[in-house]
């Protein structure tokens, strides 16, 4: 049991609300526009996108043990950053962490392609690019994070393709609202990996895992976070005047105060380790409330309709 929980704490489960938010999203608009829900795909869906994301986790510790980003973050670490530094302090090797990490993409693809089976190719196609983008984020010789692109990878796979995919697991179908409803977790997902790249910067600017933070430098990428903020709530705006959203989905702007403090936090703390601590806390918590206010929404929306 003690090594079980071992691998289970290796897989870093505090941000396993990246991938369960955007299927109970996905699965909510499918409800909205549909009143249409299988719990059995929901659940294989939710745990296919929970193994995928530990094994991603899992592998990427092992290749930035491999690259030595993390053996070099000492300096920068938070709750949140450095990894699950289980190599580093010796709790596994690094050849238990590559197999674990393999073990549980194993897993997700077997759910997966039972999914496929059962419901369309379009899973598929968005297993393929989740599988391959998650393990070459880090891995040689694609690199992905380096070459600057790990950000909008995140963005999409933990966004876009896991709501409309969770969508289509329901619907065999998708639709603009579910679409346009993954916008906001794609940029808030996006932004907590953002912000997390500041404690890391050096590190990572010593191997030459060139994301974007490391691109631009810290000063001037400060701003990019507060794009990808005010991206995410002005897409919910946007939504609601286009009417693809419910007007009801407004009350999701609501968490963008809690954006707003990691963004002023950010500006004058972007190069104090500790005193970031308070602005990834505030992000991870505008991700996390934002997506339960929007699922919340679109589960009432048809009560507050008949009212």
């Amino acid at each position: 049991m003690q090594r079980l929980k071992i691998y289970f704490l290796a897989t870093r489960p505090q941000f396993f609300t990246a991938s369960i938010l955007p299927v109970g999203l996905g699965t909510s608009v499918a409800w909205y526009e549909y009143k249409i829900f299988f719990l059995g795909y929901f659940l294989l869906s939710l745990l296919a996108a929970i193994f995928y994301h530990a094994g991603i986790n899992t592998l990427n510790d092992y290749f930035d043990y491999l690259n030595g980003t993390d053996n070099l973050n000492q300096t920068g670490l938070t709750p949140f950053t450095g990894g699950s530094r289980m190599i580093q302090n010796k709790v596994m090797t690094p050849q238990e962490t590559y197999w674990l990490g393999i073990a549980l993409l194993m897993l997700g693809s077997v759910i997966g392609l039972y999914l496929v089976y059962e419901r369309g190719m379009l899973l598929l196609f968005i297993g393929v690019v989740g599988l391959f983008s998650g393990y070459y984020y880090s891995a040689p010789p694609l690199f992905l994070v380096g070459k600057g692109v790990g950000e909008l990878l995140v963005g999409i796979n933990f966004g876009l393709l896991s709501v409309v995919g969770s969508y289509y697991v329901q619907i065999q179908d998708i639709s603009l609202a579910a679409v346009c409803a993954s916008l906001p977790l794609s940029f808030l997902i996006a932004a907590i990996l953002y912000i997390n790249e500041f404690p890391d910067y050096d590190a990572d600017r010593a191997v030459e895992k060139n994301q974007l933070v490391v691109r631009l430098g810290k000063k001037n990428a400060r701003w990019g976070f507060a794009l990808l903020i005010v991206g995410a709530y002005v897409s919910i705006v946007l939504g609601v005047i286009l009417n693809t959203l419910p007007g009801i989905m407004l009350f999701a702007v609501i968490p963008a105060a809690l954006g707003i403090k990691a963004v002023n936090g950010l500006l004058k703390n972007y190069d104090k380790f500790q005193e970031l601590v308070p602005c990834i806390k505030a992000t991870i918590a505008a991700h996390l409330t934002t997506g339960i206010v929007l699922i919340t929404m679109f589960l009432l929306h048809h009560c507050t309709a008949a009212a």
